[in-house]
């Protein structure tokens, strides 16, 4: 099954299992994963129950083990296998934290910690005095592990550190699609499981997987709305015949198809391994994407777009989520800029080529 456009690179990986995950989430997903399912998500009654049915069925595919260290040393798996697993679940608007819970089975990975069990989330944190406060925390109800980064005591690494959301002080946040909490803790209350290697911490980890979750959301609003511009008709014809409208689908495909190489180029990599300031293109790029794709999508809808009862809030209102999570595009424009800055002039344009291919 083709499922987009793919880069050639150089970058050895288990193509077929990639395919093999790819379809097995996507039968699951179109088949459990309708916009009716996304509405229950997100009511009170009924969210958490939803959530754990999805989960369930993830859960009996060994779909949420993905990542998980082989006991046999042998066949773990990495980024690049479970890139399209992530995309779809971008595409389906996934409620679950499937995309955070591979991403902490990674970060115990590269620690050289045990993958806890269940569903795990992560999160960006800080320390202040005696505490350990994440900030914005997805999923924080249903998980039973938070993962946070700290900086090392050499300042040149990060620490991964384990903390549980039933002990933690809980500051609910409102979110425009999915569930954010700051959750803050005695940091005597957490566990640390090892030391990252260096230039890895949640941060980046979280803007790769966001950079997936972003492309299959986008390819999902891209095709609601030629669909859309097909079968509206104005005027004795389809709007998707006025050249006004071909060029706003055609300037949001090219959008779509730079978040696509976005995810690629963030996961792209052996094994596990991310260069962060791939990473940090990529997500600076996949971010800016959103802004372009869901303000197309809109105006091609008109009005009916940005009502409750049409499903194309249900993905937009989540790209702009996402966009916002581990680093906004202003936030990592500046950091690639001051990276750049950092270095000697003469490498500037090396460094530009070298962050943005595969």
């Amino acid at each position: 099954m083709n499922h987009g456009n793919e880069l050639q690179t150089d970058i050895g990986y288990d193509d077929e299992t990639a395919g093999l995950l790819t379809d097995s989430i996507e039968r699951i997903l179109s088949d459990l994963c309708t916009t009716t399912l996304l509405r229950a998500s997100e009511s009170q009654e009924q969210g958490d129950t939803v959530v754990k049915t999805l989960w369930a069925a993830l859960e009996a595919a060994g779909l949420s083990d993905a990542l998980r260290d082989d006991e046999s040393g042998d066949g773990a798996l990495g980024w690049a296998e479970v890139r399209g697993l992530i995309e779809a679940c971008g595409r389906w608007g996934l409620p679950a934290p499937l995309p955070e819970t591979l991403a902490a089975q990674a970060l115990c990975r590269m620690a050289g910690a045990q993958t806890p069990e269940g569903i795990s989330t992560i999160a960006v944190a800080s320390r202040e005095g005696d505490r350990v406060i994440a900030h914005g925390v997805a999923h924080a109800r249903l998980a039973s592990k938070v993962l946070v980064t700290l900086p090392s005591e050499d300042d040149e690494s990060h620490c991964l550190w384990q903390f549980e959301p039933a002990r933690a002080a809980v500051r609910p946040s409102v979110g425009i699609a999915e569930d954010r909490a700051e959750l803050c803790w005695l940091a005597s209350e957490g566990r640390e499981l090892g030391v990252l290697p260096r230039g890895i911490e949640v941060l980046s980890v979280g803007a790769a997987i966001r950079c997936a979750q972003i492309a299959g959301a986008c390819a999902r609003v891209l095709q609601m709305s030629t669909t859309y511009a097909s079968d509206r008709v104005q005027f004795g014809r389809p709007i998707s015949k006025f050249q006004a409208i071909q060029q706003q689908l055609a300037l949001a495909g090219e959008w779509t198809a730079m978040a696509a190489m976005a995810s690629q180029l963030a996961l792209a990599g052996s094994g596990l391994a991310l260069d962060p300031h791939r990473v940090a293109a990529a997500k600076q790029v996949a971010s800016t994407a959103v802004q372009q794709c869901c303000e197309i999508a809109h105006a091609v809808h008109g009005a009916i777009g940005v009502t409750a009862e049409y499903d194309l809030q249900l993905f937009t209102r989540r790209l702009w989520t996402w966009a916002a999570d581990f680093g906004s595009a202003l936030h990592w424009s500046r950091a690639l800029g001051s990276q750049l800055l950092d270095r000697a002039p003469e490498y500037c344009w090396d460094e530009v080529v070298r962050i943005s291919s595969v």
